[in-house]
């Protein structure tokens, strides 16, 4: 019994999801392209219809109806190191598309509907034979999640304004690995998707007796996704081990955070911002997988894989410069601190901590904007192991990636 629940483990063990490697563990932050340039320094300054995701207490400062457009471009490198054998991430690239759109109901009451991904990973190795200890783990991961916000703002008074929004998350997944039992080895995959709820509640303070002086904060709360799938095992099957295509059903929980930013406007022309992002990957403590029937003599075989991730911070600084009343650059830093538990490592979120550096530019008219950014973020490398795995010693190098948004703003 203990052995079969162990090959069942490394069967079902790596469902964890979504769509780039990005922030710390496998959350995204690319909402926009002015937000992108700065670093994410953008929760209490420069309202725009992307602050919907960024701090949709801002939209209260914008007129009529609006609308942006956008897309982040994203390419990403590592390589991972399994009981001393090498494999890397092929050439891929990766596409984060947004959009939002704001209303002006009153002076005191905005509307917004924004549409982006707040998670993501995704990846796959080259040459990831049964042979490479990585394999069963995971060689191959996709994971698309979108979130539909939503939101009511409300201007208080001339120094507060509040927000709250819904938030409805879509998941879908492929995930592919190889089992080996000695007897013999094959692939697998497991898919799925699922829809689940969560909310946010954000404000931005402006006081009338420190005008150049702003502070944004939000709260996301914890999602937690019930999903449905199958598990693929084509014509590698094991009933006796209950090793066997069907139905599936998991569970995971995605972390609640806290975010905050201070802004400084020392001109006209520039504007500064530093903030903190709290994220509480504690949450994510497991990944909870099992087969909707019985597939053979034992019972229902589950995974309870514990991922003891550890709750982070991120930092980053922004800064605008406004050239003429049309153009304006921008530069951005971020340091994004990893969760990952050196002890509980596996192959889908293969990089630690993460420094990024930022620029863009900008062009404005009374109704059109146009946004473009360049990011590249430079990973720490990090050595541990996998404790459920027999210890069985871990190491990511190497990791960097690349991105490119663009927006397109428009006012009604």
């Amino acid at each position: 019994m203990q052995k079969t629940l162990k090959t069942l483990a490394v069967l079902l063990l790596p469902l964890l999801f979504c769509a780039d490697v990005q922030g710390a563990g496998f959350a995204l932050y690319e909402y926009s392209a002015r937000s992108t340039a700065m670093g994410g320094a953008a929760m209490a300054n420069g309202a725009e219809p992307a602050s919907l995701a960024t701090n949709p207490a801002l939209i209260t400062e914008l007129e009529g109806t609006q609308a942006q457009l956008g897309l982040t471009v994203v390419s990403a490198d590592a390589t991972t190191t399994v009981a001393g054998n090498s494999r890397s991430l092929k050439s891929d690239t990766w596409y984060l598309p947004n959009f939002f759109i704001t209303h002006k109901w009153s002076e005191q009451v905005s509307f917004g509907l924004g549409g982006f991904s707040r998670y993501g990973l995704g990846g796959e190795y080259e040459n990831p034979v049964e042979s490479w200890p990585g394999s069963n783990l995971a060689y191959k991961v996709k994971l698309e999640t979108f979130s539909f916000t939503p939101t009511i703002a409300v201007k208080a008074n001339d120094e507060l304004s509040l927000a709250m929004g819904l938030e409805a998350m879509v998941i879908g997944f492929t995930q592919n690995s190889f089992f080996n039992l000695g007897t013999g080895a094959g692939p697998y995959e497991i898919s799925g998707s699922g829809v689940s709820w969560g909310g946010n509640f954000s404000l931005v303070y402006k006081p009338l007796w420190a005008e150049k002086w702003a502070f944004g904060a939000m709260y996301r709360s914890k999602v937690k996704q019930n999903l449905n799938g199958r598990i693929d095992a084509g014509n590698n099957q094991y009933t006796a081990l209950n090793i066997k295509s069907g139905d599936a059903e998991g569970s995971i929980s995605l972390p609640d955070s806290i975010s905050a930013g201070l802004s400084f406007r020392p001109s006209d022309k520039w504007v500064l911002e530093a903030g903190i992002v709290g994220t509480f990957w504690s949450a994510y403590d497991q990944i909870l997988i099992q087969y909707k029937d019985t597939l053979g003599p034992l019972q229902s075989p589950f995974i309870y894989n514990q991922k003891k991730y550890k709750d982070t911070y991120r930092i980053n600084f922004g800064t605008q410069y406004r050239l003429t009343p049309n153009w304006a650059v921008r530069a951005g830093y971020v340091f994004d601190k990893s969760p990952i538990n050196s002890h509980e490592m596996d192959t889908l979120v293969p990089v630690d901590d993460r420094h990024i550096a930022s620029i863009g530019v900008g062009y404005a008219t009374d109704t059109w904007s146009v946004d473009f950014a360049y990011a590249h973020i430079f990973s720490k490398d990090l050595s541990g192991r996998s404790e459920q795995f027999e210890s069985i010693p871990v190491k990511y190098t190497d990791g960097k990636s690349d991105m490119f948004a663009l927006t397109v703003g428009y006012k009604f």
